[in-house]
């Protein structure tokens, strides 16, 4: 197949220089007659004998070290009142010059109205405003027939939202263009160049002299329509045609149309005065899209953050679905919810059985491995979802739930079918290569069916959201159950501690304390009295003839004789003061901060409110037999409590229901 030479649109002409943008190396066919500028061999001139000496040197001056002018430079030509626009760029090892005469343009005029338009557009408080009063100043400005707004979908199909026509072509508002229409060497194209111009695409095109000479054009603005695109503006009926890229944050938003059935120049003022109001209308339109959004958003996260601060206890996964299934709901756009969690499935409006669902998620959490929403339109087409029996629905949105480390909950929103009826431009198949049609083809309607409405972006940003809210949600509730298991854990040891202390420490018949008990109160008392030299005193006593009171009576009349006894000599004791039952009837009373005469007085206080105690069914009055010892250096809780058992057998053989004092050491 033979090389095809760059071929170039005659509005503009061209020159092609070295490296160092001193000689001309080609050159376009109309450069005499449009410019006036005569080269006879491009070779051999010098960019300074064609445009002279200052503007070359300029032009140098500005391309050194950059790949592009910043901007246009305007020269006029000796004996000429025609003023033109120069820009130059770099290709390859070669640098291109593109000259444009400029068509007088009323400046002032043109800036003011450009101001005033901007100015319109940024008081648009809506999409539709914004757009429509763009179409119809773009059109004011340039006079073409048609301009037009094209938005494309995530399908790269088209719909033309906006519209200004005149009386020379026919309205396309509301009607679809296929996405072969919008290839991706297109799309790149124009986010290279966002502005594109064909000042009539049946005139005949021009070529660079030499014809074989070796350099790309992709990147001029002069370059002539491909013949592709040559046939599809002679199917849209379409002769002159000025488009601009919408470009947002996300890639190509859409394009403006301009066109016209006749020859339309549009002179450079004027596409920059169009770029400029695209441009701000394209910023506009994705401001107030982000505000819709951030509306929305807002509105998605409120509806869990009021539930959870409308009490003060978190709340189940069933009782969050419950609370906001309709308001989640209506915010998707969906008629059914379903919210799957540790094998349990909660839902509300039509969603399918328990058993689908629970298939669904389970698939997903093995097929769907990332953090980010599953969503299709189309379960029939799906492999997750082809087998499943899910009647009446066309749409799911899924959201995984990190609420477990072994297995992930998920959030899931139905949608069921939606007709949708398409109003296509021209039918949306590939015309064969070269073909012509003779007139463009009447636009055809298309219904979809067995699809459900299409889940936006920033839906599925905001369900994102909701998960993550709803992940913690539960999570807040899981924890609150398991504080309140654990609550109830740590009162139940608690109790168990207690029991034990009790156990451990105490008799189990008098509850007062055990011998192991007093013991460890003595040995802390001979710390204190050792290292501060504080006084204390121990006071050991036995029940009086105890073994008859229980052959005589019984054992539980011997028990209530030492319950009793406990009692009333425990409630007779100072706070400091300690009771502990030793063995048996015998019990030992520690006194601390007493002195040995101190705790003699006691023990005969204690010796009379023990004769006065009446036990019911014991006719008998009750004695006890008290020794008395008093801490001495050197002592230990062993002689200590000897020296008192050494004095309470002395008060049993000197006739009972006495108080002895130790005076000497036990042999």
């Amino acid at each position: 197949m033979p090389k095809q030479h760059p071929l170039l649109q005659s509005f503009g002409a061209l020159l092609v220089l070295d490296a160092d943008s001193r000689r001309i190396q080609a050159f376009s066919s109309n450069l005499a007659a449009l410019v006036g500028m005569t080269v006879t061999d491009g070779r051999d001139q010098t960019l300074s004998e064609v445009l002279g000496k200052r503007l070359s040197q300029r032009l140098r001056h500005e391309l050194q070290g950059q790949q592009r002018l910043a901007g246009p430079l305007t020269f006029t030509r000796p004996a000429s009142s025609t003023r033109f626009q120069l820009y130059a760029y770099r290709s390859g090892a070669y640098v291109v010059v593109e000259i444009e005469p400029l068509t007088p343009v009323g400046k002032r005029r043109l800036l003011g109205t450009v101001n005033e338009r901007l100015l319109r557009l940024t008081e648009a408080s809506h999409q539709e405003e914004l757009l429509d009063y763009l179409v119809r100043a773009v059109q004011e400005l340039t006079g073409h027939d048609r301009v037009s707004i094209c938005h494309l979908d995530s399908d790269w199909h088209g719909l033309i939202v906006a519209e200004a026509c005149g009386s020379g072509l026919p309205s396309l508002l509301g009607q679809r263009f296929p996405s072969s229409d919008f290839p991706l060497s297109l799309r790149l194209a124009y986010e290279r160049h966002p502005v594109r111009l064909i000042e009539d695409v049946a005139a005949p095109s021009e070529y660079l002299v030499p014809r074989d000479f070796p350099v790309a054009l992709n990147d001029s603005f002069l370059r002539a329509p491909a013949p592709e695109r040559q046939r599809y503006l002679h199917r849209l009926g379409v002769r002159g045609a000025l488009s601009v890229a919408m470009q947002s944050d996300t890639g190509l938003w859409g394009l403006l149309f301009c066109y016209s059935a006749k020859s339309h120049p549009v002179a450079p003022p004027v596409r920059d005065a169009v770029r400029m109001l695209v441009q701000m209308a394209t910023q506009r339109l994705l401001l107030l899209r982000a505000r819709q959004e951030a509306r929305y958003l807002q509105r998605v996260q409120d509806s869990l953050a009021l539930s959870t601060k409308a009490r003060e206890e978190p709340q189940s996964p069933q009782q969050l679905l419950a609370e906001q299934a309709d308001t989640w709901m209506a915010l998707f756009r969906s008629h059914g919810v379903a919210l799957w969690a540790k094998g349990s499935v909660f839902q509300s409006g039509n969603t399918p059985a328990p058993e689908a669902i629970s298939q669904l998620a389970r698939r997903l959490d093995k097929a769907h491995g990332h953090s980010g929403p599953w969503c299709t339109r189309d379960i029939s087409k799906e492999p997750l979802t082809t087998s499943l029996s899910m009647p009446e629905q066309c749409g799911v949105l899924a959201v995984p739930l990190p609420v477990n480390l072994a297995q992930r909950g998920w959030l899931l929103f139905f949608r069921p079918e939606q007709v949708e009826s398409f109003y296509w431009a021209m039918q949306p198949k590939a015309f064969p290569q070269g073909a012509v049609i003779a007139t463009p083809p009447a636009a055809w309607h298309e219904e979809v069916v067995g699809k459900s409405e299409a889940w936006q972006r920033v839906e599925r940003l905001a369900a994102v959201d909701l998960g993550e809210d709803l992940t913690l949600a539960i999570s807040a509730y899981e924890i609150s159950t398991l504080n309140m298991y654990l609550e109830c854990e740590r009162k139940a040891l608690a109790e168990a501690n207690q029991r034990l202390e009790q156990l451990a420490h105490f008799d189990p018949l008098t509850q007062v304390w055990n011998r192991y008990r007093i013991e460890q109160a003595i040995d802390a008392e001979l710390v204190a009295a050792k290292r501060y030299g504080a006084v204390f005193a121990v006071l050991l006593f036995d029940v009086d003839h105890f073994k008859q009171i229980n052959d005589s009576y019984g054992h539980s009349l011997g028990d209530d004789v030492l319950v009793s006894l406990a009692r009333l000599v425990e409630s007779s004791l100072r706070g400091c003061d300690h009771l502990g039952r030793w063995g048996g009837e015998e019990f030992v009373v520690l006194a601390t901060h007493s002195d040995i005469e101190a705790a003699a007085g006691l023990a005969e206080r204690l010796r009379h409110l023990v004769a006065s105690l009446e036990v019911n069914k014991l006719p008998q009055p009750i004695t006890v037999s008290v020794g008395v010892a008093a801490w001495r250096p050197g002592d230990s809780c062993k002689t200590l409590v000897a020296r008192a058992d050494m004095a309470m057998y002395q008060a049993k053989r000197s006739g009972r229901n006495r108080v002895e004092v130790a005076i000497k050491e036990p042999s």
